[in-house]
């Protein structure tokens, strides 16, 4: 705009970006569709990709008079591909570059038009690096923009030869996990290149050490000037601040994050993890390294579907809890197996989603939420099953997300419940250090834990002839996905089972549900065309109780007095008990006594007799 141009219309994901376009009354885009027909009627110069998210087909650069033009973050040839400042980081590199290059068929293969070199200092890391980058990034502009106004423009080819492409899905080594066997320089260049500040979301994993059975976070790792000579691993030192660690050269100053982005006391992390002066953190192997990496590279492309439901995050409760706190630690207890008599003639598919589509009808229908998230717990990983660490590193609880209308029949509900559990299957679970990566997430202090949804739903290939409790089954908890009450399904036989928090939830609590269960599944099986908020959950004992039973609430008293006598009464048999409860305020029955007495001398000083009527308001 300095230089005369008129900017057409901006595409721009980015809110910020948005607000500047519309100040500077710039037509901002919000779709590609709404790019490819806008140039459909007004046809432009130049289009110029910069840190662009989107990716723009052909037909839509067809529409460009004189060309198109993309901005880099790397010394093309070389570089190519995404988040290179932290590739170029890893592999230690002084010298790197900025790239402005024409955009044709390929990734990051057009023309060269013009570069500009980056020196990489020995404290870069990948935000100070990417800032670098940006401040020549914009006097490569202004440079590009000066030869396409003077028509100098000089372009050359790239030597496609020299090319190293980085994907999207590609991580580290053991997807950040530092391994003390190696360098203090291939240490350090792996906690920079995973630094990218504090408010910048992590778009690869973090840097973390594996600590007793958890990973911490590293903040920040410094090579110091001497070794000790202690065993890779070691720890040499223990300060309040850090620890100073023995690796395969010189020793380490590691400083770590707790997962809201604070610095941890390392004093009390050491404490916490049983750790002293000359334990040994855990040294991974190549191959467990290999395993960490691959199984975060699966994971990767899924990384933004779950971001987006982690943000959306939702606590459901039952209403009929015993106590609201847990007790330290809970008590678990598991139910037997059981396949309800309603669904024996069906096969064990059907059976299961016949459960699972009752359980969220029945969770809907007791909290009246329509709109549901609960722990779900993804099917066994034959590639992370060998993982040591693998419920450390990666979820094994994730978010169901489902709406249920209660006005649809079971049948719909239940072709509802099976999108939800394909897309769950098809998206795997997600690294669980995306809660501390993304500044949306780091708050959220449920989500640290490894089972943040009270409610959750589980679906094992356990043979229910194997019913055990949970006590008395040390792998068992594996299955849990709730941190109060987990719905468990057998998929072989269609049966299932509880386990729930028995300091939060009574066992008589369990059985009503398994009761409630039944009664919805045999009134599905009988008319399935019926909506599901109109079925009767209740045995008719159980309503006869609720609304006779418990409403017979005639019992003898002497008629012959008046309420303000029985209150009197009740004064000089308990004058300290408690009376009145409003928020914070008590009020024993003899100082209610007292204040009614005082009012009834104000009103008599007010010239109130016997019979007259007092207004009162509330």
């Amino acid at each position: 705009m300095e230089m005369g141009y008129v900017i057409g219309a901006a595409l721009c994901a980015d809110a910020i970006f948005r607000d500047w376009a519309a100040r500077a009354n710039v037509l901002c885009l919000a779709s590609v569709e709404e790019l490819a027909t806008l140039l459909s009627t007004e046809p432009v110069e130049w289009i110029f990709s910069v840190a662009n998210p989107f990716i723009l087909p052909a037909d839509v650069f067809g529409r460009v008079r004189r060309g198109a033009f993309n901005y880099h973050d790397g010394p093309l040839p070389r570089y190519a591909g995404t988040h290179a400042t932290s590739w170029a980081l890893l592999a230690q590199e002084s010298e790197y570059a900025i790239t402005w290059h024409r955009i044709d068929d390929g990734v990051h293969t057009g023309d060269l038009v013009v570069q500009r070199q980056v020196l990489i200092g020995p404290t870069d890391t990948a935000l100070s690096l990417n800032l670098k980058c940006y401040e020549a990034a914009v006097e490569g502009f202004r440079e590009l923009l000066t030869g396409l106004t003077n028509e100098r423009l000089a372009a050359r080819p790239q030597a496609l030869a020299d090319r190293s492409y980085f994907p999207r899905r590609r991580r580290p080594d053991a997807a950040g996990c530092l391994r003390w066997d190696r360098s203090a320089q291939d240490l350090s260049a792996m906690t920079r290149a995973l630094d990218f500040g504090p408010h910048h979301s992590n778009p690869l994993c973090l840097s973390k050490a594996l600590v007793g059975d958890d990973v911490v976070a590293v903040r920040c790792l410094e090579a110091s000037s001497g070794r000790s000579g202690f065993s890779p691993g070691s720890l040499v030192e223990i300060h309040p601040s850090h620890w100073r660690v023995a690796t395969g050269t010189e020793d380490v100053d590691v400083w770590f994050d707790s997962p809201d982005g604070e610095a941890l006391d390392a004093r009390a992390l050491a404490r916490q993890s049983d750790l002293d002066l000359g334990h040994r953190l855990p040294i991974l192997s190549d191959d467990e390294a290999r395993d960490i990496t691959v199984a975060h590279e699966m994971l990767a492309p899924r990384e933004s579907f779950w971001r987006q439901r982690l943000e959306q995050f939702k606590i459901l409760q039952l209403p009929f809890l015993s106590a609201s706190e847990a007790a330290t630690p809970p008590i678990w207890q598991s139910s037997s197996w059981l396949i309800p008599s309603a669904l024996a003639r069906l096969s064990p598919f059907d059976r299961t989603e016949h459960l699972i589509t009752a359980w969220l009808t029945y969770l809907a229908r007791v909290t009246g939420e329509s709109q549901l998230q609960l722990g779900w717990t993804p099917a066994q990983n034959g590639s992370r099953a060998r993982l040591k660490a693998a419920e450390v590193i990666v979820a094994s609880v994730v978010p169901m997300e489902i709406t249920i209308d209660l006005g649809h029949d079971f049948a719909e509900v239940r072709r509802v419940v099976a999108a939800e559990c394909a897309e769950l299957s098809e998206h795997d679970s997600f690294a669980r250090d995306v809660i501390a990566r993304a500044p949306s997430l780091r708050g959220r202090e449920a989500l640290r834990s490894r089972r943040p949804w009270p409610i959750g739903v589980t679906v094992t290939t356990n043979s229910s002839s194997a019913a055990g409790d949970l006590a008395s089954s040390p792998r068992s908890e594996t299955t849990l996905s709730g941190d109060l009450l987990t719905f468990e399904v057998c998929a072989l036989d269609g049966s299932f089972r509880w386990h729930f928090d028995a300091s939060r939830l009574a066992p008589k609590q369990i059985d009503r549900m398994t009761q409630h269960l039944q009664n919805l599944l045999c009134a599905v099986m009988a008319d399935a065309r019926q909506a599901v908020a109109r079925i009767e959950l209740l045995s008719s004992a159980e309503r006869t109780y609720l609304l006779e039973e418990l409403n017979r609430t005639a019992a003898p008293y002497p008629a012959e007095q008046c309420i303000h006598q029985l209150f009197e009464a009740q004064v000089r048999q308990a004058p300290d008990a408690v009376a009145v409860v409003d928020a914070d305020a008590r009020l024993s029955y003899g100082e209610l006594n007292a204040r009614a007495n005082r009012l009834a001398h104000h009103l008599i000083g007010l010239g109130v007799r016997p019979g007259d009527s007092v207004a009162t308001m509330l």
